[in-house]
């Protein structure tokens, strides 16, 4: 909520309840609160004031899911600060972020007011949470596609008095008191206008008071940064068997060019090979020719001299480590580095599939859902074994631009020494493994999984996770099948 306008101060911009004399004054100047600008004023950021805002918004958990809505609002916000431009059209919007064609019907196609009206709800759903304090806001007024900026600064007492509204009300209650008039009995005058040191001491220890409360929550605000997965008792019970334990979690990400070797090969390589480095050496199964296979080999040889991943692992990465940055955070390994007797004693993540990530195969006869290729490599079926009740056997992932469907299996699993746990991400696409990771990292989505399995603290378990988008923009995820798992 903006501040700017909220009453909260009297004239002068002395705060409100808080004499202009005497040592009231004094024990207020510091906290005295600062002109900013009214909403209707216009305001430009900088170029890096806009890029830093930029990269908090979209990395937030309201366009976490949504990379349309990401790219619709890094379209916008750069056109008006780094190209200048003064008014936007639907139109060219719909070009530009949509593909639509350059001189589509907008009166037949609503795709853009339709995300328009999404990207506003969440812009102020950020603002109103994780970035409730952020200095610079802004919002796309209906009507309009070109954001509005304004600086939002709340003053230390402005803080204060909001998370501890008595102190308000005592420093009121002191103003409002006035000695009797001239010549009046002694008995009528209060007895702390009697002692002018009584009255200075009030006053310290009102001023006190309420840096002290401002400080604990600051105190508060820290340590809940540092340690954001005890936020909320359901992640606090999941994260819980990850973190806080002086055993920082190792966190392994995929190795893409394993993938795309198997690719270029057509031919699925194991844990073995990998382990071994035969891999580098095999040979495509097809019958081809003595310069296509020279080629071939050449072409592996570059992939394999690279380390490359997914940004959507990226992304799941860094939001597990955004969960614990204090003394015992999460340590980060790239597959082809991993040392795999870690995993025996340790508390370990796999971010991907045995495709990418070949780590993943060791658990893989524990596991209820498995990825099946189609013909160009691409997962294009997600099995389960023994299905139940409404269960199917196999769910297919659909690629219709206007609704995709992916899924992402998320495995909860004591390693195998029984010392630690085990965590395994892998979806049928990069945005798949993301979501499993926003629902992961989500106090909402984990309450939910809670009911399912109808236990406050989570036992080991499986589940297949069903991601569906419309147009760009994500719908949401659900489970569609799960597991618990006997230890």
């Amino acid at each position: 909520m903006d501040r700017e306008n909220s009453g909260s101060h009297g004239e002068n911009g002395v705060p409100r309840g808080i004499r202009q004399n005497g040592m009231l004054l004094s024990c207020g100047s510091w906290m005295q609160t600062t002109e900013v600008n009214p909403p209707g004023t216009a305001f430009h950021p900088s170029k890096s004031e806009w890029e830093r805002l930029l990269t908090r918004v979209v990395e937030s958990t309201p366009f976490r899911r949504s990379s349309r809505l990401r790219e619709f609002l890094i379209y916008v916000g750069n056109e008006v600060i780094l190209n200048g431009a003064e008014d936007l059209h639907e139109q060219q919007i719909g070009t530009a972020v949509f593909g639509r064609a350059p001189l589509y019907d907008t009166s037949q196609d609503n795709i853009v007011r339709v995300n328009a009206m999404e990207l506003r709800k969440r812009i102020d759903l950020y603002f109103a949470n994780e970035g409730q304090n952020e200095p610079l806001v802004f919002e796309i007024p209906r009507g309009s596609y070109v954001p509005v900026f304004r600086p939002r600064r709340l003053s230390f007492l402005d803080q204060t008095l909001e998370k501890a509204p008595f102190v308000e009300e005592t420093v009121a209650l002191l103003s409002q008191e006035t000695p009797p008039p001239a010549g009046a009995p002694s008995w009528l005058t209060p007895r702390i206008f009697r002692n002018p040191f009584q009255l200075s001491l009030l006053i310290i220890i009102v001023c006190l008071t309420a840096w002290l409360i401002a400080d604990m929550r600051h105190n508060q605000q820290t340590q809940m940064s540092l340690h954001k997965w005890q936020s909320g008792p359901a992640l606090r019970a999941f994260w819980g068997n990850f973190f806080g334990q002086r055993l920082a979690p190792e966190i392994v990400l995929a190795d893409t060019s394993f993938g795309i070797a198997q690719d270029v090969l057509h031919k699925q390589l194991s844990l073995g090979e990998y382990l071994d480095y035969s891999y580098r050496s095999t040979q495509s199964p097809e019958p081809l020719s003595n310069d296509a296979r020279q080629q071939q080999q050449k072409d592996l040889a570059v992939i394999f001299n690279r380390n490359s991943g997914s940004i959507g692992d990226f992304r799941v990465a860094r939001r597990i480590t955004e969960l614990e940055t204090g003394e015992y955070g999460t340590r980060l390994s790239f597959a082809r580095e991993y040392a795999g007797h870690r995993v025996r004693w340790s508390n370990t993540i796999f971010v991907g599939s045995s495709r990418t990530n070949p780590w993943v195969e060791l658990f893989e006869d524990r596991m209820a859902y498995h990825f099946k290729q189609s013909q160009d490599s691409t997962s294009s079926v997600v099995t389960v074994d023994k299905p139940t009740g409404n269960e199917q056997a196999q769910y297919t992932v659909s690629s219709d631009p206007d609704r995709r469907t992916a899924y992402c299996v998320i495995v909860f699993l004591p390693n195998p020494t029984n010392t630690g746990n085990t965590l395994i991400l892998a979806g049928t696409d990069s945005q798949a493994t993301e979501a499993g990771g926003d629902f992961l990292t989500s106090e909402e989505d984990l309450e939910r999984l809670q009911v399912l399995l109808h236990q406050n603290n989570f036992p080991y378990f499986q589940i297949l996770l069903r991601i569906s988008n419309s147009n760009g923009t994500p719908l949401g995820s659900e489970i569609v099948s799960y597991r618990i798992v006997k230890k």
